[in-house]
């Protein structure tokens, strides 16, 4: 015991597994009935041996409650002599290993073999830009698939006992309610660089877990890559030039409303970023910005980002930071998400007291995110201002087909890749040929699956008090009519997102089946949009004529 203790140090899989090794005859005096006992919490933190080596979690050295453990180990005569920084996981596998009561814990160890296997996985994932990762457990064996630019891709079977076991590994080093939870409980959480799993593009990883039939679950993580607040090219993402034109003057303003609306991973926390930046920019620094998320996703530059206390119910922790924020200056507030009335009634206020204040919300289109709003408990009175609701944005992405292996639609009937039906009333709509129309191909070496990114398809609105009045006072239904009339008829000159979607199918830039999926039919454009077709006829044009396709890239 007296002999010099060399302790590596513990930043890779070796080195750990070594230190557990060297540390096998040791005894762990912060275990289960010892005399410096810890609580489950503090076991992510702290670890102490009776020869006076302590691990302890990275960043954590200096905090008041290591600092307790470490007087009372030497209270109880442990002389301290080593410390070692390291990830979360291997504290957890300490614990595993050398607890007294031994056995195993049930969502609190994370073996290191389990530990090798997720990491490979997130590295994987993220060489390939995966947006997700799947695991399914079924009674012969565990799935694991990745989403690449929308799409599902199978990466292979394991063991379902090793499935089981890497799901309990995540949520063993995640911050949330999985620490706590169990195998047959619905559990949420996230997985961050002090993880020690991520690769070095990967920020945060969200973990969704659902329990099925058997004891048995299904993991589904949404990795969230690195950005940076230098980004601001809204333009790139694929917005039409009158949508870019759209966000550029709602950037120009310093009060209202913008919400973004879209499905899950549908780019809308990207875009929002990119406009917030931009807007920072553009007004050189000039302006505050305060933004409350949960968890944070946005990098922002010249922000303020209000930190969500987990330990607090997530309405009045959005409540406080709202408060926080309207005695903080702020020229534009930022609220990651409305997802409860009292949340909208607090976006409501800060519009009204002469801030901007930009958000997301769950909704079907750029007018439903007012229905969304008074589902919510908003006052339709106070929709009615268009000093307070200054823009609505709703977005989807699809993928961009790859141009070296598409295939055009005569080809693509033939095969059974497209119906023919389709492939006529599409052509006849947009009013190009067969021959120059394309569908996503098998794949190649320039792409993934047939495509080579994904791209933006959006409807944005600038409302006037004409729109919300009608919105308010009439229908949803003649609203809408009067945004896609065109100006010269006394409208707001709008369009839908199929109109969008459809311009770039006949561009040769997305694909008819997955708008279909993703969007809408062409039978819907034709029923109710007719009136736009030589718009779209000319949107077509102007696409095929522009620059080389921009987007999100992969993801």
């Amino acid at each position: 015991m007296n002999s010099p203790i060399v302790i590596p140090d513990l930043n890779n899989l070796g080195a750990q597994e070594a230190f557990l090794q060297m540390a096998a005859d040791w005894a762990l005096v912060t275990s289960t009935g010892r005399p410096v006992e810890v609580t489950r919490d503090l076991r992510r933190a702290i670890a102490v041996f009776d020869n006076g080596v302590a691990i302890i979690a990275r960043g954590m050295r200096h905090t008041v409650e290591v600092k307790s453990v470490l007087d009372r180990a030497r209270h109880a005569g442990v002389g301290m002599r080593h410390y070692r920084e390291a990830d979360v996981p291997l504290l957890l596998a300490i614990y595993d290993r050398f607890d007294t009561q031994g056995g195993q814990a049930s969502r609190g160890t994370l073996d290191l073999d389990r530990q090798r296997d997720l990491a490979r996985l997130f590295d994987e994932a993220a060489q390939q830009r995966a947006s997700d990762i799947h695991i399914r457990v079924l009674p012969t064996h565990a799935e694991v698939k990745i989403r690449v630019n929308g799409r599902m891709r199978p990466m292979g079977s394991i063991a379902p006992e090793i499935g089981q076991a890497m799901i309990r590994a995540a949520f063993a080093v995640a911050s949330g309610q999985g620490a706590t939870g169990t195998d047959s409980t619905f559990q949420q959480g996230a997985l961050g660089a002090r993880s020690g799993l991520l690769p070095p593009t990967v920020e945060m990883v969200r973990l969704q877990y659902s329990p099925t039939s058997e004891q048995r679950g299904a993991l589904v993580m949404r990795l969230k890559y690195i950005g940076t607040s230098s980004d601001i090219d809204v333009d790139a993402l694929g917005y039409a030039p009158e949508q870019v034109a759209d966000l550029r003057n709602m950037r120009l303003k310093t009060n209202g409303m913008y919400i973004f609306a879209g499905k899950v991973s549908s780019g809308k926390t990207t875009t929002l970023q990119r406009c917030l930046n931009a807007m920072y920019a553009e007004k050189r620094g000039e302006i505050t910005i305060y933004a409350a998320e949960d968890p944070k996703e946005l990098e922002l530059d010249g922000a303020i980002q209000a930190q969500i206390s987990a330990g607090l119910d997530a309405v009045e922790a959005f409540r406080t930071a709202m408060k926080a924020a309207l005695r903080s200056d702020p020229n534009v507030i930022v609220l990651g998400e409305i997802r409860a009335p009292e949340l909208a009634e607090m976006a409501l206020e800060a519009a009204k007291t002469g801030h901007a204040l930009w958000s997301t919300v769950h909704a079907g289109s750029a007018l439903g995110i007012l229905n969304r709003l008074i589902n919510l408990g908003v006052d339709r009175e106070d929709l009615k201002d268009p000093r307070t609701v200054g823009g609505l944005i709703y977005q989807r992405l699809v993928g961009v087909i790859c141009p070296d292996c598409r295939v055009d639609f005569p080809r693509a009937v033939a095969d059974g890749l497209l119906e023919g039906e389709l492939a006529v009333r599409f052509a006849r709509l947009s009013g190009q040929r067969l021959t120059d129309l394309h569908v996503r191909g098998p794949g190649c070496a320039r792409c993934q699956s047939g495509l080579v990114g994904r791209t933006v398809v959006a409807e944005t609105i600038r409302p006037d008090a004409a729109l919300l009045e009608i919105y308010m006072d009439r229908s949803r239904l003649e609203a809408e009519k009067y945004w896609l009339l065109p100006r010269e008829k006394g409208g707001l000159g709008g369009v839908p997102v199929l109109h969008h979607a459809l311009a770039k199918v006949g561009a040769a830039i997305a694909d008819i089946n997955e708008t279909q999926e993703e969007v809408d039919l062409p039978e819907t454009y034709e029923r109710e949009f007719a009136h736009l077709t030589d718009r779209l006829r000319h949107d077509i044009s102007v696409l095929r004529q522009g620059a080389p396709t921009r987007g999100f890239g992969r993801g």
